[in-house]
């Protein structure tokens, strides 16, 4: 059974976890920073927890928001992406677009064997209601998993991780891209707390980078991007459908690649092997 969301309180509280956790660092030299954005540091998982508590509905003000008809107002947009987007995308919740084989790699080799894994509702699909894909696809991981466990023990679940790597392979199979997300990202931290399973229809992260890349939006860079060979590729058009980045035309009777974000979606589907993924 899903549980239901701790009653929120005041948003200003939300709000005053983000100011704190995201202007001082960067006004301070990075070992300075560390009670803000250090693994272990008690204030940046306080603030991740009041995050947790306050996300699905955090998550469905958002989905309202972008799906405004004020939204194709460009200064409006703007407005919007720098005076809140561009902090959430590019230092609070920061993502990182993997491939399958790194997912796999990433839970198999850098998460510690004694880790807990855990796995519960997709926080995006439960915020917007917007599509029907598999709803249990969130897999928190280090520090993210006693936050998550401790607020939603209903919902979420301790998994291995042989299951965890049968979940991400699953959700490969139905299109889902594999976001590898950090908490305060900042010089180059590393505050793994969740995989996220993302579809075009419900993920935040996605819808925003397809409205705002325009003005920057962008995750952390991809290890890898896809290339295509225009000998073998025949127009089909699979790939391009199944970007969930909006990030392939066909021109001609061939495939073109624009800004990949590297999750190989389109290997995966395309029937004459025409494309590849390479390093970025």
């Amino acid at each position: 059974m899903i549980e239901k969301n701790p009653r929120p309180g005041t948003f200003d509280l939300v709000l005053s976890w983000l100011l704190v956790g995201s202007i001082l660092p960067r006004a301070l030299p990075f070992h300075w920073s560390d009670p803000f954005i250090a693994e272990e540091s008690r204030l940046r998982q306080m603030a991740l927890k009041t995050y947790a508590r306050f996300e699905v509905q955090l998550l469905a003000i958002f989905y309202w928001i972008l799906h405004r008809p004020f939204m194709v107002n460009r200064w409006i947009r703007k407005a919007l992406y720098y005076g809140l987007a561009k902090f959430f995308a590019e230092m609070a919740i920061v993502s990182k677009v993997m491939t399958l084989q790194e997912t796999e790699k990433f839970i198999l080799e850098e998460l510690p064997e004694n880790s807990q894994i855990a796995v519960g509702s997709c926080r995006c699909r439960l915020a917007t209601h917007a599509c029907d894909h598999p709803l249990e696809t969130d897999i928190v991981i280090l520090t993210g998993t006693p936050l998550w466990l401790d607020l939603f023990p209903k919902d979420y679940r301790l998994i291995s991780k042989e299951e965890a790597l049968r979940k991400v392979r699953e959700c490969n199979e139905t299109g889902l891209v594999h976001m590898l997300d950090r908490h305060m990202y900042y010089k180059g931290s590393t505050n793994y707390f969740v995989i996220c399973n993302c579809c075009s229809c419900a993920c935040l992260p996605i819808i925003g980078y397809k409205l705002f890349k325009v003005d920057g939006y962008h995750y952390i860079p991809s290890t890898y991007i896809s290339v295509v060979d225009s000998d073998a590729c025949e127009g089909c058009g699979q790939c391009v459908e199944i970007c969930a980045f909006e990030e392939r035309v066909v021109r001609g009777s061939k495939v073109r690649v624009l800004d990949c974000q590297g999750c190989g979606q389109c290997v995966r589907v395309c029937p004459n092997s025409a494309n590849r993924m390479v390093p970025r």
